[in-house]
């Protein structure tokens, strides 16, 4: 689960889903493992963690290269006492600053959890920007604080930053704990949302979803489903409802992806069709080499007919590295244009050569070139 009160705060509240799980599941050990919006892909990885919850844009992030299944998404307690599968963020000042509203972020000193955080700052920066306010230029200065998010209310407090963004539910939390005086601050756009008992100065977006990583047993996920949707009847206080749609997050995340990354000149856009030709000329040269030098063909993955390519499974992220490859980019232009990490792509790298049974990036190459030619989609966005 994702930590963003910390890692005590996060064994604190999710022990009781986890001992609720270890019941249901006939006495299996459910253990927790907190994780950030950094660690968690290592972890899905190296195939340390088999479900996932987390915010739901972390969710769908990783998602693009690690398949999950989402089995529920969470019905969360709310200050009055209601359950909402629904939440949203809250751009909190001291009381006294003056500041109420989005326009007074100009010139302000900003305090949030980081770029990538969706309920400290993402969500926040899409309504801003429904109101013609760029939050990530509009401020003077942006303080990305990190983990554990109370660190940003403890920021304003302290006169640190004039403006925090955190997640709905946070400041009542704070308060309820004895952690923070609800007469020393003060939300900007309190009237976001009238039907929603928390503080938020966004509209709403669906609640976290717990994830079954692509891979685990079939019977686990299935009895793991079952014991969340039923959680209603239990004494928890948090329960898991059927899964709600993550479509409007989904066109969040790409308004925000579309913003943050400039769009490429005319080099740049040149560069994968230059570098397509020059693999082009290149091939067209090895097979005139060939034909007078009767050079031996480049070997084929073991067991495969000269005239036939392996017929192989591949996910949505392979296939974009995959047509990447066959342009003759190399990790790092790949891992540019995906807007992954080098590591990433020579982690799919490694996948294809297994997938294809091929041994060098030479023969990969060979067979990129071959599914991109018989691809009906080759553009890998």
């Amino acid at each position: 689960m994702l930590a963003y009160r910390g890692w005590d705060s996060a064994h604190n509240d999710w022990q009781p889903l986890a001992r609720y799980l270890s019941d249901r599941l006939g006495g299996r050990t459910v253990r927790l493992v907190p994780v950030t919006l950094s660690s968690a892909a290592l972890l899905i990885e190296t195939g340390a963690i088999q479900f996932l919850a987390t915010n739901p844009g972390h969710y769908l992030t990783l998602a693009e290269t690690y398949p999950m299944s989402v089995l529920a998404t969470r019905a969360r307690r709310l200050s009055d006492g209601s359950r909402a599968t629904a939440f949203g963020s809250v751009l909190v000042a001291r009381r006294g600053s003056g500041l109420d509203s989005y326009s007074d972020v100009a010139g302000i000193r900003l305090a949030a959890v980081s770029p990538r955080a969706f309920g400290g700052f993402q969500t926040a920066w899409y309504e801003a920007r429904e109101q013609g306010i760029d939050l990530r230029a509009a401020p003077s200065e942006i303080v990305h604080l990190g983990f554990p998010m109370d660190r940003v209310v403890e920021a304003v407090l302290a006169g640190d930053a004039d403006i925090g963004i955190v997640r709905s539910g946070l400041i009542e939390g704070m308060i309820r704990e004895g952690r923070l005086d609800p007469d020393a601050i003060e939300t900007l756009d309190p009237g976001a949302s009238y039907t929603h008992p928390d503080a938020v100065s966004t509209r709403l977006w669906p609640e976290w979803p717990f994830a079954a990583v692509s891979g685990t047993d079939d019977a686990l996920v299935d009895a793991v489903a079952l014991a969340l949707l039923q959680s209603a009847e239990s004494e928890l206080t948090d329960i898991w409802r059927a899964p709600v749609s993550y479509l409007p997050v989904r066109r969040l995340l790409d308004a925000y992806t579309a913003a943050v990354q400039p769009a490429p000149g005319p080099a740049r856009a040149l560069a994968p069709w230059a570098a397509a030709a020059l693999v082009t000329l290149g091939l067209l040269a090895l097979l005139a080499l060939r034909f007078r030098h009767r050079l031996p063909a480049l070997p084929l993955p073991r067991g495969a007919a000269a005239d036939a390519l392996p017929e192989v499974s591949l996910t949505r992220r392979e296939r974009q590295v995959l047509t990447l490859v066959s342009r003759g980019l190399s990790s790092k232009e790949i891992a540019t244009d995906l807007g992954i990490s080098p590591k990433t792509v020579e982690f799919h790298r490694s996948n294809l050569l297994h997938k294809f049974d091929v041994r060098s990036a030479a023969q990969l190459v060979s067979v990129a070139g071959n599914m991109v030619r018989g691809s009906r989609d080759p553009d890998p966005t």
